[in-house]
């Protein structure tokens, strides 16, 4: 007698791939104050120390990367943490964050937030994925120069054709929960995809 799969894994069966990427971008764009003062040097900021399914220096180094492409000078998150260390300031602190600012003669803060993160699992399919709200803005005055969020994600699944296979599949799925290069694609296509609608300013 065949037994009947639940409803809810058959369409995980269905839908399930063995690797599937996702992308989607929100509102992103320059503001007026930053072609009239196009910042030279940006810092990236701290987030929180967390996001879910990834270290938060991890985000911030993902987004440094691919702001390098886009402006001539910017303090990586390693930098800052030393800078910041020898100055004994506290960039969550205005007052800080413009003195350093004009200590290192870098304008510009970019901060980020964590709008959502997460890993599904089910049984055969699995998904990682993050949300990010990313922002420019002008240490002296924190006028915002920048704005964009973007979701993006990964997923796995492998539909097993009979019961023999179905350990395979759910092993592939154990496999992409600790796999640490599909993490690392991940934050690298949300940075890339976020920082797209930033002006090239090297």
């Amino acid at each position: 007698m065949t037994r009947r799969m639940p409803g809810r894994v058959f369409c995980c069966l269905l839908t399930g791939v063995l690797t599937v990427a996702h992308a989607r971008t929100g509102m992103a764009g320059a503001l007026r104050a930053y072609y009239d003062d196009p910042p030279q040097c940006v810092v990236v900021l701290p987030g929180p120390a967390q996001a879910g399914i990834v270290a938060g220096e991890r985000i911030a180094a993902a987004l440094a990367r691919q702001l390098s492409s886009r402006v001539a000078r910017v303090i990586h998150p390693r930098e800052r943490r030393r800078l910041v260390r020898d100055m004994a300031v506290d960039l969550k602190h205005s007052a800080d964050a413009r003195h350093f600012a004009a200590a290192v003669d870098c304008p510009a803060l970019l901060r980020w937030q964590v709008l959502g993160a997460g890993y599904d699992n089910a049984l055969v399919w699995s998904q990682k994925h993050l949300s990010l709200g990313v922002e420019i803005i002008r240490a002296r005055d924190g006028a915002l120069l920048w704005q964009a969020n973007a979701t993006a994600s990964r997923s796995s699944g492998d539909p097993p054709l009979s019961l023999f296979s179905l350990p395979i599949a759910i092993l592939k799925v154990a496999e992409f929960h600790d796999n640490d290069d599909t993490l690392a694609s991940l934050l690298d296509d949300l940075a890339r995809r976020m920082l797209a609608s930033l002006p090239d300013l090297r």
